[in-house]
């Protein structure tokens, strides 16, 4: 009876040992590709609007980039951007001239966030 027992406890010893060499590639490949699905997904933008001065010489896009865990508002302009944390309900770009802009990011119940918007003069002209 001793004999059987040792037989038994080596099967199952044997079978634990197969199924913790199955179990860790197996957790590793989810855990590689769950790393993978969040990075991709954590970086993407959505745009919310593009504004072009009056003359088309310059333009500010305004994203919303879906970053975890709170996603922002991302004005870009003239190699330059500017970070938001509050999500707007609405956005308005208000042209002063082709170098000057106003970006107002309101949302409900609070003061509207206004961002002057200023782009370096074109050094062919004259400001």
């Amino acid at each position: 009876m001793d004999w059987n027992d040792d037989s038994v406890e080596q099967e199952k010893t044997k079978f634990s040992t197969k199924m913790g060499c199955l179990f860790i590639p197996v957790a590793l490949g989810i855990s590689v590709i769950s790393i993978a699905a969040w990075y991709i997904l954590s970086s993407q933008e959505t745009q919310l609007k593009i504004s072009h001065s009056p003359n088309q010489l310059n333009s500010i896009e305004i994203v919303k980039k879906h970053d975890f865990p709170d996603p922002t508002i991302r004005i870009y302009y003239d190699d330059k951007n500017v970070m938001k944390t509050q999500i707007p309900d609405k956005t308005t770009v208000e042209w002063k001239n082709d170098y000057q802009a106003i970006v107002t990011l309101t949302k409900q119940g609070q003061e509207p966030d206004i961002v002057d918007i200023e782009f370096d003069a074109n050094p062919d002209t004259e400001r």
